[in-house]
């Protein structure tokens, strides 16, 4: 199958809304991840320009550590996609790799990285919104010099281009592109996603960062629970168990962790504060 000028040679993965394919250009053979959007949703025109909004800002959007779209458009049949760069793994699969945990001065690294690259959403008030292993791809996957790449923003809050008002450049009204009451992945949800997803912010992605960190030192999830209530009971009302971090990180991390999983959304430190503890952190 064409899209464009790319050949689709497998599909990957398949979620709610969107078919992910690996292809490659057709004259130059250039590896690419081909997102496309659901068939059966393709008449749904909310649905079809809020897939083309994420599209649109990720084109315009440059950093290290974000995953590079290269193109997007809409098939003759009516189906919006989007290009972009191809990584063939990522953080959920070497975590599995790895037993999952990783050694201290790789988990700070990833953070780092994500923090860095959340903290550059942030600046365009754009919120990432579901943070996890799966939607962390590895470009490095030596763990002595990871790098890694954040991506897929199906669930990012991207405000809509309205010209630049007072040097802001974006304007403050925003759109969530996934269609169902709760935004995000459970294990991974800040408590003001679990009581009103769509208004979830920075401080949710805050707050996402730090269970993946403490995930990634502990090799296991601060909360685990079965039932769906039961684990927003959890992240609602329970104190994670930081005690489970000593000696596998520093007192500075283990404390920055505390702040990023506090219950109050205003009590959490901002990405870019974040991510700046996480490059000067000393390591153990």
């Amino acid at each position: 199958m064409r899209v464009g000028e790319y050949v689709l040679a497998r599909r990957v993965a398949s979620g709610a809304t969107c078919d992910v394919y690996q292809g490659y250009h057709a004259v130059t053979g250039q590896a690419v991840a081909v997102k496309m959007l659901s068939p059966s949703l393709c008449s749904d025109e909310e649905v079809g320009g809020r897939f083309l909004n994420e599209a649109q800002a990720l084109q315009q959007l440059r950093h290290e550590h974000l995953v590079q779209a290269v193109t997007s458009g809409v098939l003759p049949t009516g189906q919006p996609f989007l290009v972009l760069e191809w990584l063939p793994g990522d953080l959920h699969r070497l975590l599995k790799r790895a037993g999952g945990q990783l050694p201290v001065q790789a988990a700070t690294r990833v953070a780092a990285q994500l923090g860095a690259a959340l903290a550059f959403l942030h600046g365009s008030r754009i919120f990432h919104r579901d943070l996890k292993p799966a939607n962390v791809l590895v470009a490095t996957d030596n763990l002595a010099i990871i790098e890694i790449k954040l991506a897929d923003l199906g669930l990012a809050k991207i405000p809509r281009e309205e010209g630049h008002e007072g040097g802001e450049g974006l304007a403050a009204s925003a759109i969530s592109t996934a269609k169902r009451a709760l935004l995000g992945t459970w294990d991974y949800m800040a408590p003001e996603q679990w009581v009103q997803s769509k208004t979830a912010g920075g401080p949710a992605d805050v707050y996402a960062l730090g269970i993946l960190l403490f995930q990634m030192l502990a090799g296991r999830l601060p909360f685990v629970a079965e039932q769906q209530k039961d684990l927003m009971y959890l992240h609602l009302l329970e104190k994670p168990p930081l005690e489970l971090l000593e000696g596998l990180a520093p007192q500075a991390t283990r404390d920055l962790i505390a702040g990023m999983l506090h219950k109050k959304p205003l009590e959490r430190p901002a990405m870019r504060e974040v991510a700046r503890q996480l490059a000067d952190t000393p390591l153990m």
